[in-house]
């Protein structure tokens, strides 16, 4: 049993935590109309939300909901901006603790990690095991118990800051006692750290030789096709029973043969871009070379634009592809 970390409302709801936790919510969205309200009068905001901290509640505690699709369809839940102020002084004092606590195979939302260096690392196990299976879990952040989360959360942590977590935690109004809003800073976290235990389950499993996670998206490898199979099996029933998930249909593949992660065809010694990844860099060319030629970006924006979509491909590359979809466009003199 791990040594709880007590966290208390009024450390939470310092002023000069709620004031550190203003300026990195606003972080890129200054022009935002809501952002720029809240920045107007920034005492004022600080106020409000340190007193509905140390109250052991959320400020507003509202989500509004919209769908997105890409790279599918989902329902995200953006909070407002004094409750997004809320959520960093809350994880300020959470994601070290939380942090600790994962395998180094996890990848999502974690300082010097990514999705660059998941892909880099399921390249390096490839060339070490002949087999991989790829997991993910059916309808992930809508699945997650709330009664098992808070336990999980009770575990690592005491005091009466776990008034705001349970707070947090119930402020979406999902299914009952069921689900976590796609797009808040602290369901991330929590999401993150809810298959922790599965990991080390999994990394004890005999035969398994590595593992790798970015957030819900799993791979296991093993030398053997059999070691999975039995695994598979057993990680159902775990996942079902322990954390009330269910797994959708597994894909074992030789690693050689290559298998799909985060967006890119991996193989042991090269690495590809998806077809939704080329799909979206050719989409985000047309866009901007539109803009150029409407007049509303300059040059220098376009070779910006360029750029960034040439980053759409990466860690994986394929210059030669790439060279033949840049031929067959009709060129843009900037």
């Amino acid at each position: 049993m791990p040594r709880t970390k007590p966290i208390s409302l009024a450390r939470i709801g310092d002023w000069h935590n709620v004031a550190w936790a203003l300026n990195r919510a606003a972080r890129g969205k200054r022009r935002g109309i809501p952002v720029a309200r809240a920045l107007a009068r920034p005492e004022r905001t600080i106020d409000q939300v340190s007193e509905a901290l140390r109250a052991g509640q959320l400020p507003i505690g509202r989500f509004r909901a919209f769908a997105i699709r890409d790279p599918k369809r989902r329902l995200i839940h953006a909070a407002d901006f004094l409750d997004r102020v809320a959520h960093h002084a809350l994880v300020r004092f959470l994601e070290p603790v939380l942090e600790k606590a994962l395998l180094p195979s996890v990848y999502a939302c974690r300082v010097g990690k990514g999705v660059h260096a998941a892909v880099l690392d399921a390249q390096r196990q490839a060339r070490r095991f002949r087999w991989v299976m790829h997991l993910d879990i059916a309808g992930y952040f809508p699945a997650i118990d709330h009664r098992v989360l808070r336990g999980q959360l009770r575990r690592r942590f005491r005091g009466d800051g776990l008034r705001l977590v349970d707070a947090v935690i119930a402020a979406h109004q999902g299914d009952l006692g069921r689900g976590l809003p796609i797009g808040a800073l602290t369901s991330q976290h929590f999401a993150n750290h809810y298959l922790n235990d599965a990991d080390r389950w999994c990394l004890a499993w005999p035969g398994i030789g590595a593992h790798l996670r970015y957030m819900d998206d799993l791979l296991l490898f093993a030398a053997d096709k059999a070691s999975l199979l039995e695994l598979r099996a057993g990680l159902a029933d775990y996942l079902a029973e322990r954390l009330r998930l269910r797994l959708k249909p597994a894909l074992i593949q030789r690693t050689a043969n290559g298998f799909l992660f985060c967006g890119v065809r991996i193989r042991p010694y090269a690495l590809r871009p998806s077809l939704r990844r080329r799909r979206r860099y050719r989409a985000a060319l047309r866009y901007w070379e539109q803009c150029w030629q409407a007049g509303a970006i300059g040059a220098l924006e376009l070779q910006r634009a360029h750029d960034a979509a040439h980053a759409i491909l990466l860690p994986a590359d394929d210059p030669a592809w790439r060279r033949h979809c840049l031929a067959r466009r009709e060129m843009v003199d900037a």
